[in-house]
């Protein structure tokens, strides 16, 4: 979801014979006792209903020291329950116990400065009660539940301000989903917890560590975010991922993931006044929690000077700029939006035109303007690598001046419409049907007051005018309102 902008032209789109209004009037809404928010779309092509439940939980919710355990957590999820997954429940609790047992014993022989002996010994102890725990469970049961049922796309993802679930399923295993997830939140194991520790730590490996845009992006949103969590890692750092034990990963679950902090979205072969009797039996099981916790996130203050950090690295150079700016509901960030399209979105756009086949300094440029989150003020970011022989500072050069020109020179008309038009199309090439449907449905509900205001929205894009534009640009590209991350050839240029 490159732009929220975006978001709503692809509502606006989906099953393009049936205009806007009709969408509308084929939603339907129930809200279960337990605080679960039930939105259903009737879609009869085919036999096959799109799920996403979707949490209003993600990395800023973690406790300093636990970074990234929202995105173990969500890992978790699929790990099974005592009636998926496991061949004998009371044996494997027991052996799950024994695991959390050694673990706490080796934790205790590291912190008391054990001998390296007794280390060692504690360490075997630990591996050989993981491996008779792991004979008593299924490696991967949900997934393989829901393949033999003829699922397609079953993941997770997990941001700095929402958790999701998503698979699609024959409509004839309704009933199927409901009984997995129902069961999932009231009876979730986490078994093979250590071995999913280290299947993390690969991936922060692959995405943090050895890819050169995750490097730069940790060490430019730490510059730009000092005092906000959306400055932490996502997936958290080397040290808390390998701090991560199940007492904490099962206290953050037990604590957030609960109906009423949730939203259950389903696209396509329903029936809702039929389906919704089923939604009730399995999902209304579900206990209500606890309401959102008051976590005392603290605000980023106002950034009143230029940060610049580099960071060398066996790789080509790169660029990122960011800029302070509000979230939505400020009519700000929509204009934001605009400017964004305006910038970067299609050939035509002006960084694109002007850096990549004008100037030919660039190898490509890409503008987001929400990151890396939008459930509190973000940033609007720009990010570019130069062609040689041209380096990052031509392009800052060049980007500034870009940026100069929309505060000072209103946007035409005809590029306004350009923008719109483009982003209709766009919509359209990456729109999956009804998985995204299900995905954005269950993202304005549960952040965006409803998702009505998916319908209302356009409107807001519409009215944006050129002077506004100006003067948002004005207000927030500034110098002292700048974050710049650069990326250095470990003995090259920059």
């Amino acid at each position: 979801m490159r732009h929220k902008l975006w978001l709503v032209m692809m509502l606006l789109l989906f099953l393009p014979a049936a205009p806007a209004q009709q969408l509308r009037e084929q939603i339907r809404k129930y809200t279960l006792d337990n605080g679960l928010r039930v939105l259903m779309v009737p879609d009869k092509t085919a036999p096959v209903i799109h799920f996403n439940l979707m949490f209003d939980v993600g990395g800023v919710d973690e406790a300093p020291g636990l970074g990234g355990i929202a995105h173990m957590v969500e890992h978790m999820a699929f790990k099974g329950t005592p009636s998926i997954g496991s061949l004998d429940w009371p044996r494997e609790k027991a052996a799950l116990e024994a695991v959390d047992r050694a673990r706490a014993e080796l934790d205790q022989a590291i912190a008391r400065g054990a001998s390296q002996e007794e280390i060692q010994r504690l360490t075997a102890a630990f591996n050989q009660a993981r491996e008779e725990a792991k004979k008593l469970a299924l490696p991967n049961p949900i997934d393989q539940l829901f393949t033999n049922n003829g699922e397609q796309g079953l993941n997770a993802s997990t941001g700095y301000d929402r958790t999701d679930y998503r698979v699609s399923v024959p409509s004839n295993r309704l009933e199927l989903y409901l009984r997995v997830y129902a069961d999932v939140m009231m009876n979730a194991v986490f078994r093979s917890f250590y071995e999913e520790v280290d299947v993390v730590l690969e991936e922060r490996r692959q995405r943090n560590e050895n890819d050169p845009n995750g490097a730069l992006s940790e060490v430019f949103l730490r510059a730009a975010f000092q005092v906000h969590p959306y400055g932490r890692p996502l997936i958290g750092s080397r040290e808390e991922i390998q701090g991560y034990r199940v007492d904490k990963a099962l206290a953050f679950w037990r604590t957030h993931y609960h109906p009423n902090r949730a939203v259950l979205v389903l696209v396509g072969d329903v029936e809702p006044e039929r389906d919704i009797q089923l939604v009730r039996r399995y999902m209304g099981a579900v206990p209500r929690g606890p309401e959102r916790p008051s976590l005392n996130i603290p605000s980023e203050p106002p950034q009143t000077a230029e940060r610049r950090v580099t960071l060398e690295y066996n790789a080509q150079p790169s660029l990122r700029i960011g800029f302070h700016k509000p979230t939505y509901p400020s009519r700000e960030a929509y204009v934001m939006d605009v400017i964004d399209a305006i910038l970067t979105e299609g050939r035509t756009s002006r960084l694109f035109r002007r850096l990549v086949i004008q100037e030919q300094a660039a190898l490509n440029v890409s503008s987001s303007s929400a990151s890396p989150g939008f459930r509190y003020p973000n940033l609007f970011v720009i990010s570019a690598q130069p062609r040689a022989p041209r380096t990052t500072q031509d392009l800052e050069r060049l980007i500034y001046e870009e940026l100069e020109r929309l505060k000072n020179e209103p946007v035409t008309p005809q590029e306004l419409t350009r923008v719109r038009n483009q982003t209709r199309a766009a919509y359209l090439r990456v729109l999956q049907g009804g998985p995204g449907l299900a995905q954005t449905l269950a993202f304005y509900e549960l952040f965006f007051g409803g998702y009505q205001r998916i319908f209302e929205e356009e409107a807001i894009y519409n009215t944006i005018t050129a002077e506004e534009i100006q003067q948002v640009a004005r207000k927030y590209f500034t110098e002292q309102n700048r974050t710049v991350a650069t990326l250095v050839t470990k003995g090259g240029s920059r």
